[in-house]
Formats: structure tokens, C-alpha cells, sequence
């Protein structure tokens, strides 16, 4: 019989003769990689735009309805433009509400709320003893989170065309 040659050892990655194959191949495709992820990264920097949002106020209890079935998923909204002559305008989302007997489509603006007012964004929940489902729209709370009504829109979201 003849001598084994001892054996290289199989590391986690498999044995040596193909992870450095795989190493060859990741070092090629990830000098690709580095390049496009510096241009989406300096593209996103150099743009800066971001669209200002309301402060957020957490959902209370008492806000919840029992509902018999969830809303559809929120339909796409085209932000448009914020509007140059309203300083301190930060864009509402849409959100859906519940009519009583089926779920209605309110959408997104941009609005100039009052000093202080926090918005609450709509949620449904289940819960887990019997399955039933709670919905909770959004709303606006004044700074003593006292309800307040929602500030005009100034400016809807756009459908997208179809």
C-alpha cells in the first residue's frame, strides 16, 4: 500500500481548491460593486433632497375601531412639489379611513400644521387572543395631546399615470 499524502483541511468554506476560486471571482465583481455603490452614495449626498415630515405622536387606545377585514395596501401617491410660499409645509402620507362599512382613501398633502401638533399615522392591528382586527386613522394632536382637526392641504399627492 502507499502512504497517503496528508490532507490540506476542509475549512467552512469548503476545501481550499475551490473557495480560492470563489475568492477570484467575488474580488473580481466586487471592484464593480465599490464603484456603483460610491455613485449611488454621491449621488444621493450631492442631491440632499428630502421631503420634510411631521413630528409623530404614538396611537392611543382609544383611537382604535373594531374592523371586519384590513385595508388594501396603500395605493402609489406622486409627491409633488413643496410649495415655495409656505414656509414650515412638511408632507402628510396618505392614509386610509374607515368609513363603517368599507375603507376610503384620503391622500397625502403638504401641509403647514400648528405649532407644536404631532401626527398620529393610521395602523391596523390584530389581536391575538380571537384574531380580531383594530384600525386606528391617522389623525393630528395639538402639543397637550388634545385632538385637533388635520390643517388644510395645500397641495394633494398626484396619481401616478397608468
Amino acid at each position: 500500500m502507499k502512504p497517503m499524502k496528508p490532507m490540506k483541511p476542509i475549512t467552512e468554506r469548503g476545501p481550499p481548491h475551490l473557495h480560492e476560486a470563489h475568492d477570484a471571482h467575488d474580488n473580481k465583481r466586487s471592484h464593480r460593486v465599490v464603484p456603483l455603490a460610491l455613485v449611488a452614495l454621491v449621488g444621493t449626498v450631492g442631491c440632499g433632497a428630502r421631503v420634510p415630515l411631521p413630528r409623530y405622536a404614538q396611537v392611543r387606545a382609544d383611537d382604535y375601531v373594531p374592523v371586519p377585514y384590513p385595508p388594501r395596501p396603500p395605493p402609489v401617491e406622486i409627491v409633488p412639489l413643496r410649495p415655495e410660499d409656505a414656509p414650515g409645509a412638511v408632507w402628510a402620507d396618505g392614509g386610509w379611513e374607515w368609513s363603517g362599512e368599507r375603507y376610503e382613501w384620503k391622500p397625502g398633502a403638504w401641509v403647514v400644521p400648528p405649532r407644536g401638533a404631532r401626527r398620529v399615522r393610521w395602523v391596523i392591528v390584530r389581536r391575538r387572543d380571537d384574531g380580531q382586527l383594530f384600525f386606528a386613522p391617522s389623525s393630528w394632536r395639538a402639543a397637550d395631546d388634545a385632538p385637533i382637526d388635520a390643517p388644510l392641504p395645500l397641495v394633494r399627492a398626484e396619481a401616478p399615470a397608468r
